[in-house]
């Protein structure tokens, strides 16, 4: 009967020990946009032996993402939109403030070959007539509201002379605004090249012009809700997650096949438009160091939307950025 009672005991003191150890375990939550940036990374060991647990959100635009960080649904947000973060701020009942922004940015990815291989374009169906810029006017112009598709979609109508009142806006999510310019649903539209690779290729669509070209920067950003970065086991998480991810994407900059791969395998892409795929949405991560050139390019740019009135208001970009993460990306891109 002793040992019974023994056994019992040393059971439930077990149960009661792994239970603790489950509950204690930390769980950092990162959103992303498409399937294929999981499949990309999980595909080496980047992630391997990570001292918490990752859960995956895939999320379908700047909007839902802005309301998931702030919702306490997501912890960080790996490729929303650099502009996300300070539209939101625009649009609150008064700016935030570098101390009460319930989220910012952690880090940007800058584009590998921005020339070359542009992450963001405008694009047009092909029986839509549209050659230029200028062509839009009139046309059906879609884009998904609030992150940089909206912002380089009005850069876009900027450079040509033209605004919203010329064309007929359609306001879509992310997910269906490049689908509906390749099935001629929608004229024209800002979309990620990587996702308009095959109608590209075989003339669907054609690039009217690159993000660079109508003024922005491209970057895209790693944003984090505010009160994640204050818990001491999540802040130590995602420091880690930064210099690995850091170490990752410059290790893919340089093996396009294996990415190429990730594209086939989510997207169904030939292994010639998969590559091209990778190369356009190969990105390395960089500091938001306000004495660093991205930042400088990141307050110019804020300045100029605030102009053509993607920002309701003018904002500080300072105030949405959080640079603490320096170190732990300066180590990963050595």
């Amino acid at each position: 009967m002793m040992r019974l009672r023994f056994a019992a005991a040393l059971l439930v003191a077990t149960l009661f020990v792994s239970q603790a150890s489950h509950a204690a375990e930390t769980v950092l939550r990162v959103g992303i946009f498409q399937d294929v940036t999981r499949e990309a990374i999980e595909a080496t060991d980047f992630l391997k032996g990570t001292p918490y647990r990752i859960e995956w959100a895939r999320l379908n635009g700047a909007g839902p993402t802005v309301q998931a960080l702030g919702g306490n649904a997501i912890d960080i947000s790996w490729g929303l939109s650099d502009t996300a973060a300070p539209k939101a701020s625009s649009e609150d009942r008064r700016n935030w403030s570098a101390g009460n922004a319930p989220i910012k940015l952690i880090g940007l990815l800058a584009p590998v070959d921005s020339t070359r291989y542009s992450p963001s374009l405008v694009i047009a169906s092909k029986a839509s007539g549209v050659t230029k810029l200028a062509d839009l006017r009139g046309k059906t112009y879609a884009f998904n509201e609030g992150g940089n598709a909206n912002a380089v979609g009005l850069l876009a109508l900027d450079k040509a002379g033209l605004s919203l009142k010329d064309v007929k806006l359609r306001l879509l999510t992310y997910d269906a605004t490049a689908p509906a310019v390749v099935a001629g649903a929608v004229d024209a539209a800002p979309a990620t090249r990587s996702r308009v690779a095959d109608a590209l290729a075989t003339g669907a669509v054609r690039e009217l012009a690159t993000e660079n070209e109508v003024g922005f920067p491209g970057f895209v950003s790693v944003t984090a809700r505010t009160a994640a970065l204050k818990d001491p086991q999540l802040d130590a998480a995602i420091g880690d997650f930064m210099t690995r991810l850091a170490r990752y994407l410059n290790w893919a900059a340089t093996h396009d096949a294996e990415t190429a791969a990730a594209y086939v395998k989510t997207q169904q892409l030939t292994q010639e438009q998969a590559l091209f795929a990778a190369k356009s949405g190969a990105y390395r991560l960089v500091p938001v160091n306000a004495d660093g050139a991205p930042f400088k390019a990141e307050v110019a740019a804020t300045r100029k939307l605030g102009e053509i009135g993607f920002y309701p208001r003018p904002v500080d970009f300072s105030t949405v950025v959080d640079d603490r993460y320096t170190a732990r990306i300066e180590a990963g891109n050595r």
